[in-house]
C-alpha cells in the first residue's frame, strides 16, 4: 500500500485517509496513534454507531469509487438538497459523474456510505466528503466560483445560507415523502407566507445587482444556489404562481440556466422521480 509519508507521530499513514471525527474522539484518536496503532486498527476500535470517525485507505471500495479522475457525486434521482450541487459541479467545469439512484435503492446502497446519508461526493483523490452546504462550497472553490476577497465570500454563504437553511425549511413542509394533508399544509403556508418572504428577499438581491450577478461581477456559487431552488420551485404546479409577481426572479433563474455548462447539464438532467 502506497502512504503519505510519516505523520507528526513517525507513523506512514496511508494515502487517501478520509477523517470525519467528532471533537470529542480526538483524544481517543491521539492516544491510539501514538500506541502504534495503524490505521486499519483505529478504524476497527471506533467502529461504532455513534461515531463520526471514517479512516479508510485507498484500496478500501469506498476510497476509489470516483474514477478516472473525476469527482463522484451520490443522490437521489431527485432534486430536493441535493440538485444545486449538481449545477456547481457542472458550472466549475470539473470532471465529474452523476451518480443518481432511486428510493427503492436506497437501503441497499446506504450501508455503504459514510454517515448513512446524501449528499454525498468522492473526490479523484478519494476523500469522502459529506454536508451539502460543505460539499458545494469545496466544490466551488475548486471551481472558481467562491470569490477570493473575503467579504464577498461572506456574502456568497449569507445567500446560500439563506436559501438552503432558512428558505428549505418550508421547503421541506411539502417535500414529496410528507403525507398529503402536511403537503397541503405546507403548500399553503408557501403561498401565502413563505414564498412572498423569500421571494422578496430574492427580489432585493437581484434589484441591488449592478452586474447582473448576486455578489461581484461574475457567476459565483451563489447565483448557482440560488437559480437552482428558484428553477425548481417553479416546476411544483402548487406552488408555481407564488413566483408570478416576482418576474425579475424568475428572470435571474432562467438566465443562470442558460449559461454554457449549466444549460448542457440541464439539457441532458433525468426528469427525476419527484417533482422535486
Amino acid at each position: 500500500m502506497e502512504t503519505d509519508g510519516p505523520n507528526q507521530y513517525g507513523l506512514c499513514a496511508p494515502r487517501c485517509v478520509c477523517v470525519f471525527v467528532r471533537v470529542c474522539q480526538r483524544k481517543k484518536i491521539d492516544k491510539l496513534i501514538k500506541l502504534g496503532a495503524c490505521a486499519q486498527t483505529v478504524t476497527r476500535l471506533l467502529r461504532k454507531s455513534d461515531c463520526l470517525i471514517s479512516l479508510q485507505a485507498s484500496t478500501d471500495p469506498q476510497a476509489i469509487m470516483s474514477s478516472k479522475g473525476n469527482y463522484t457525486y451520490y443522490y437521489f434521482n431527485a432534486r430536493g438538497r441535493g440538485e444545486f450541487i449538481r449545477w456547481i459541479l457542472a458550472a466549475s467545469g470539473l470532471p465529474w459523474e452523476d451518480k443518481r439512484f432511486e428510493m427503492q435503492e436506497w437501503q441497499t446502497l446506504k450501508p455503504t456510505i459514510p454517515g448513512n446519508a446524501v449528499p454525498y461526493l468522492v473526490t479523484p483523490e478519494g476523500y469522502q466528503l459529506r454536508q451539502s452546504e460543505a460539499i458545494a462550497r469545496y466544490v466551488a472553490k475548486k471551481g472558481g466560483l467562491v470569490p477570493t476577497d473575503d467579504l464577498a465570500a461572506y456574502k456568497c454563504d449569507a445567500i446560500v445560507d439563506t436559501v438552503m437553511i432558512d428558505m428549505f425549511d418550508a421547503v421541506v413542509k411539502f417535500m414529496p415523502l410528507k403525507s398529503p394533508e402536511e403537503r397541503a399544509k405546507g403548500f399553503q403556508n408557501w403561498n401565502e407566507l413563505a414564498g412572498p418572504k423569500f421571494y422578496g428577499i430574492i427580489d432585493q438581491w437581484v434589484k441591488e445587482s449592478r452586474s447582473g450577478y448576486l455578489v461581484g461581477d461574475r457567476m459565483t456559487w451563489a447565483d448557482l444556489t440560488v437559480a437552482c431552488i428558484v428553477n425548481s420551485l417553479g416546476l411544483i404546479d402548487e406552488i408555481k404562481a407564488s413566483q408570478d409577481a416576482y418576474p425579475d426572479v424568475k428572470a435571474f433563474a432562467e438566465r443562470i440556466a442558460q449559461s454554457g455548462k449549466v444549460q448542457d447539464y440541464l439539457k441532458t438532467r433525468p426528469a427525476g422521480m419527484f417533482q422535486f
